[in-house]
């Protein structure tokens, strides 16, 4: 098995859809002799923010000298980058065994009659082994969907667990009302975690407080007033940090935007969880890591003249933050809007803070199953605001259309990561060498 056939495999197993539940993950990493055992987890659950944080505590943990693994989705360009030590995406070669070691296991199961494993229980299962293999310290664990019946939840007793904003998303699977998704997201606390949890609507923060209650958990809130944003440009941003356990004064951030800071502070709390549990990260090594972290495809500048930029803003309340930065980062100018988003998704409400801020739009069908069609996107959005709206059939015309002459324009590619990860492709190949 080469790399091509071993993500073909892994990938062809979309076909079993999404199964919520552990019974089979169980049974597989029963197979596989439990890695997850063997390993110390800071678990993330959430409904925005988790990427950035995740990427952030790993940077941190990886500066600080500890051998760091980092579980997240979806990818953006490349597949390898879902499983990441020390911020590097695994190897081919390491990819391939970790799959066939899987393999192996899933084909002995299946022939005593056990149902198939779904993709994700699949990418859990080699990330796990990969990371097991690595001897890794620590596992940052992103939670793919909700919590509670989410294939990482398997893990038994984590270092750390965080529990991220929770809005509306993923409502077939997880509940209709914040409450119930709340719920659904707080269930991967454990009996005596320590969580930090943070800023949230009223009625989710509740949910999270009484189900940590229920598991005798020691719970930190983040506090929005701990930290502060001293400056920012394009390129970073300075923040100052007065938590109870650690101080930061003056520090540089390099992802932008208000939202980040307060991912940022979430992450800091965490560092300070590890250092009061006797880890060694000083603030030197905090600053450093968070001055050079990167996290492609969350209002990532590729240009300055014109601007050329994307994010990643899949729901209401990622666009809202974007349009946000937006206001703060580049007021007053032409945008030149290109977007798509996943039919499931809040679209109407997201459209109420995105189409304002456009001069120009356009929009592009991302490459899932569950998107919305460029063309019916358009028309949605000219009925509504009664906008004149263009539709690309692909990737390659949207991106070659950007008039490189046009200095105060900012051209923006913003929605669903499905369609993010190919305009970034696009963009560094076709415009960043001009």
């Amino acid at each position: 098995m080469n790399v091509t056939e071993a993500i073909s495999y892994i990938e062809a197993t979309h076909k079993f859809g999404t199964r919520l539940g552990l019974d089979s993950m169980r049974l597989l990493l029963n197979a596989m002799d439990n890695p997850q055992d063997k390993l110390k987890f800071i678990h993330i659950a959430g409904t925005n923010g988790k990427g950035s944080t995740s990427t952030m505590i790993a940077t941190v943990l990886k500066t600080a000298g500890y051998n760091t693994g980092l579980f997240t989705s979806p990818f953006l360009e490349a597949f390898n980058e879902r499983i990441q030590l020390n911020n590097e995406p695994i190897d081919d070669d390491s990819l391939v065994a970790a799959t066939t070691f899987v393999k192996e296991r899933i084909e002995v199961l299946l022939e005593q009659g056990e149902p198939h494993p779904t993709e994700f229980e699949m990418v859990t299962a080699v990330g796990l082994q990969y990371f097991y293999e690595k001897q890794v310290d620590f596992v940052v664990l992103e939670v793919g969907m909700g919590g509670r019946l989410d294939a990482t939840n398997i893990i038994k007793d984590p270092l750390a667990v965080v529990i991220m904003g929770i809005s509306n998303d993923h409502t077939d699977y997880l509940g209709n009302t914040l409450a119930e998704i709340a719920y659904e997201k707080a269930a991967i606390i454990k009996e005596g975690s320590d969580v930090v949890v943070y800023p949230q609507d009223p009625e989710a923060l509740k949910v999270i407080l009484d189900f940590a209650e229920s598991k005798n958990a020691n719970t930190v809130l983040v506090n929005p007033d701990d930290i502060s944003i001293l400056s920012h440009t394009t390129h970073n941003q300075t923040l100052k940090y007065l938590g109870d356990h650690l101080y930061l004064d003056g520090f540089e951030l390099k992802l932008l935007g208000d939202h980040q800071s307060l991912n940022c502070l979430t992450a800091l709390e965490i560092i300070a969880l590890l250092i009061r549990k006797g880890y060694s990260i000083n603030s030197s090594q905090i600053k450093k890591a968070l001055a050079n972290v990167v996290f492609p495809g969350r209002f990532e500048i590729f240009r300055e003249n014109p601007v050329i930029l994307i994010d990643g803003a899949h729901n209401s309340n990622g666009i809202q933050a974007f349009v946000n930065n937006m206001k703060q980062y580049f007021p007053n100018r032409t945008i030149n809007l290109f977007f798509g988003m996943l039919e499931d998704k809040d679209i109407e409400e997201s459209l109420s803070y995105l189409v304002p801020i456009a001069s120009t739009i356009h929009t592009l069908t991302p490459k899932s199953d569950r998107a919305m069609p460029a063309d019916k996107m358009a028309a949605l959005i000219s009925t509504s605001y009664g906008k004149s709206v263009d539709f690309y059939d692909n990737m390659d015309d949207a991106v070659n259309s950007i008039n490189l002459t046009r200095t105060n324009e900012v051209n923006v590619f913003v929605g669903s990561l499905y369609m993010i990860g190919e305009a970034r492709t696009l963009i560094r190949k076709n415009l960043l060498s001009n």
